[in-house]
């Protein structure tokens, strides 16, 4: 700021005035909010396994493949997750503009060459689905030692409705915890309705243990858990940059 008066000084008058209040604007403005995620977004949820041994091809595979698909048209995001403990299990999480976005990619070169290349070293089938939102939000930037949640619920049909009111009462709440990025809550396109993902973000692990031992994930647990036609699995997952 003294560089700033001095140079207002040395410049003087109307010019030195409008530079200053220039330069004191930009250093004050916030950096670029995320832009809000449209109704009609869809969340392409990926999950596959390599064969032990092939993790490091994995991610070479899963690299080129999220470079291609952020060039796609319509695309919002993709993040590639490697599960913690388990290095040859991956997720690829992506957000595209809307349903004819998603439908493009599927049949984009990247998605060919992703199947055809996985192939020979999976080490089980891959499990890619379509979702629509529930409830979203701007993730955080990640922290070096960020973990990532991701639960698959496959609920009965007769629970669904109070799963999804549950499901949207834990994310209200996660968010308001600390060291928390992120808390999506997604539901399959196709039917069956009843299939839905949580993919959650903390800054590490303690304020990842610090939710699960909350009174709201536990209360959440026990709710859904009675309703689930699998069992509850929460997996957690380190960022692939």
């Amino acid at each position: 700021m003294h560089r700033v008066k001095c140079l207002q000084r040395c410049l003087g008058g109307a010019i030195g005035s409008a530079l200053l209040l220039a330069i004191v604007a930009g250093s004050a403005a916030p950096a670029q909010a995320q832009a809000p995620i449209g109704a009609d977004a869809i969340y392409g949820v990926t999950s596959l396994d390599v064969a032990a041994g092939a993790a490091a091809q994995g991610v070479a595979i899963l690299k080129q493949y999220r470079d291609g698909a952020r060039k796609q048209a319509g695309n919002l995001g993709v993040d590639l997750l490697q599960e913690i403990g388990r290095p040859n299990r991956f997720i690829i999480y992506e957000t595209w503009k809307d349903q004819s976005a998603y439908d493009a990619n599927e049949k984009s070169a990247q998605t060919g060459e992703l199947r055809d290349k996985l192939k020979p070293i999976a080490g089980a089938p891959i499990d890619r689905r379509d979702y629509h939102v529930v409830s979203v939000e701007p993730a955080r930037a990640a922290t070096s030692d960020a973990v990532y949640m991701q639960v698959h619920l496959d609920v009965f049909p007769p629970g669904l409705v109070p799963t999804l009111a549950a499901v949207k009462l834990v994310a209200e709440a996660a968010r308001k915890g600390e060291g928390h990025l992120r808390y999506d809550v997604v539901q399959s396109v196709k039917p069956p309705l009843s299939h839905m993902t949580l993919f959650a973000g903390w800054q590490n692990r303690s304020a990842f243990d610090d939710y699960e031992k909350s009174a709201y994930g536990r209360h959440f647990r026990d709710t859904v858990g009675p309703l689930l036609g699998s069992p509850f699995d929460d997996r957690l997952y380190a960022t692939i940059n």
